[in-house]
């Protein structure tokens, strides 16, 4: 497969970085102390190929990988795309804090654009209420802030479609993989 994969760089003047290849497999150790070492792929040669062999090197099966924009992680872990959800919560509420922007305004930019990219992002990895929840507390407090609501108001309020109508990440969630199964 690489061979071919060479031999169309061939036809189209093109040329990979493999140094970002990336091997994954589950047959590899557990632990992280172990020193994983490359894997020789030796290539056909032909008249469109002149690469006899490619070393890429495994990731652990610990490691998380994006693939299409989404992360993956061979042994199932949820720890990366949690920590992931909290800092673009985090990292959204930082930048609008400064901006003098309304809660709806937050509220709007909240809904239609990290939303839908924090939806996309777990595609694969379904989060608990309590993991969407202390990952959009920043968002919700700074919600609170540009409303200027107290801090103590019951969170619940902010998501009735009457008042903001911010939406719930963990609802929105089992919404849309109820939609997907529907389908």
């Amino acid at each position: 497969m690489l061979s071919i994969t060479e031999e169309f760089y061939s036809l189209n003047n093109t040329s990979a970085n493999y140094q970002k290849y990336v091997l994954i497999s589950n047959s590899l150790p557990l632990t992280t102390t172990s020193t994983i070492l490359p894997v020789e792929f030796h290539l056909s040669l032909s008249s469109l190929n002149d690469i006899p062999s490619i070393s890429v090197t495994p990731l652990s099966i610990t490691s998380s990988f994006r693939f299409l924009g989404v992360w993956f992680n061979i042994k199932g872990s949820r720890d990366f795309v949690r920590k992931q959800i909290a800092s673009e919560c985090n990292s959204f509420a930082a930048t609008l804090r400064p901006a003098k922007l309304s809660a709806k305004q937050v509220v709007y930019l909240y809904n239609s654009v990290l939303i839908p990219k924090l939806e996309y992002c777990m595609q694969v990895t379904h989060l608990s209420a309590s993991d969407c929840y202390a990952a959009t507390r920043s968002v919700r407090s700074l919600v609170k802030h540009k409303a200027n609501f107290s801090r103590s108001l019951p969170n619940p309020i902010l998501y009735l479609s009457q008042a903001l109508g911010l939406i719930n990440l963990s609802s929105h969630l089992i919404q849309c993989h109820i939609n997907v199964d529907t389908v």
